[in-house]
């Protein structure tokens, strides 16, 4: 019994060498993972090197976050910093407050400019004042000229004063519909146009 166990052990071991020898002759970087003239994931899906565009769905190359710097209290300017960055040249950034009635910008706030070096993280400031107290939104938005066109980055950036249940914001006016229903009316505004 020992003789038939040595002998189907070297017959496997020698299937095992002739299957490995066969194999030496491929041309195939090991180190890399990678046969050559074969593509890589990233040219298979049609990605150029070193660019950061994906396959899936565009994404403006601006990136924004923010600071508030004091604590929100009804009737006193706060401060929130913004940090704005992008690869892609000038960036336009606007300012803009959906309800008036619970947040204003300070007098004398731009509310939109022109970042001529984004890539350097400097941070702007914006001042706005909360008129109640809950939740409210300041929105940014940053406009940027790229070979596939202008792109548009937004953020939300929220106010929260006192210790207020949250208000919900219809963002339009409360109508009675033809059935009896109601509905929230949402007129278009005109992007792109000065109010100053």
């Amino acid at each position: 019994m020992k003789p038939i166990k040595l002998l189907s052990t070297a017959v496997l071991m020698t299937a095992i060498v002739l299957a490995g020898c066969e194999n030496a002759g491929n041309s195939e970087d090991i180190t890399s993972g990678v046969a050559e003239g074969t593509k890589t994931p990233e040219q298979k899906a049609g990605k150029r090197a070193g660019d950061g565009t994906s396959p899936g769905k565009p994404t403006a190359p601006i990136s924004i976050s923010y600071d508030i710097l004091n604590k929100p209290i009804v009737g006193s300017p706060v401060q929130v910093r913004v940090h704005v960055r992008s690869r892609q040249g000038p960036v336009n950034v606007r300012y803009s407050i959906n309800d008036q009635s619970a947040l204003m910008f300070k007098e004398g706030q731009v509310e939109s400019l022109e970042i001529a070096d984004p890539t350097k993280r400097e941070p702007r400031e914006v001042s706005v004042i909360p008129l109640r107290e809950g939740r409210s939104y300041v929105n940014v938005s940053v406009e940027v000229d790229t070979p596939r066109g202008l792109m548009i980055r937004s953020m939300s950036v929220p106010i929260k004063v006192g210790s207020a249940p949250m208000q919900p914001n219809d963002n339009g006016e409360r109508k009675e519909g033809p059935g009896g229903e109601t509905v929230i009316s949402m007129p278009a505004q005109e992007s792109g146009t000065n109010s100053n």
